[in-house]
């Protein structure tokens, strides 16, 4: 918008506009678009490995779940990982009689992995005494990268570990 002024002798004088032409605000809106196009990838790639960690502590959750169980009530429970589909999501608590009492599933694209001389299902069982049957397992995001969680024998205890491998 134009303004108009007085000069000194009082002739009227118009000034330019303050503001951006459409043309600038169009340049502008464009080079933001592609520099967001350029940034998403590596958003998209963090949050998978947010799921990954996330998805990995849950199931170790429920194995210290399945623990304090079996220590409490003094009855055998189990976390059985995935099912005969190799490509299954889901794991499970269940009791000493094979009663589901919780299920969960893994995000799309996670899958689970266990060692060759191992195959899905997997049951990892906790004793009342605290100890456990023990294992080893992965979980797979969609990018390739892994975590293990290992189950040890003698104490029943579920940790993570970490692999930094990416298959390409």
């Amino acid at each position: 918008m134009a303004r108009t002024l007085m000069s000194r002798r009082g002739d009227l004088v118009h000034t330019a506009a303050a503001g951006f032409s459409l043309l600038e605000l169009i340049i502008v809106l464009i080079l933001l678009g592609l520099a967001s196009a350029l940034v998403a990838p590596s958003f998209t790639g963090g949050f998978s490995g947010l799921q990954l960690e996330t998805s990995t502590r849950d199931v170790i959750t429920l194995m210290r779940h399945a623990r304090s169980q079996a220590i409490a009530k003094q009855h055998v429970f189990r976390v059985v990982v995935g099912e005969d589909d190799p490509l299954s999501l889901k794991y499970f608590l269940t009791n000493d009689f094979g009663e589901t009492l919780k299920e969960r599933t893994l995000p799309k694209g996670f899958r689970f992995q266990v060692p060759e001389d191992r195959q899905l299902p997997l049951t990892v069982s906790f004793y009342p005494n605290g100890r456990s049957s023990g294992a080893v397992l992965g979980i797979k995001n969609k990018q390739g990268k892994t975590n293990s969680i290992a189950v040890d024998v003698v104490t029943g205890f579920a940790k993570l570990q970490k692999e930094a491998k990416t298959e390409r």
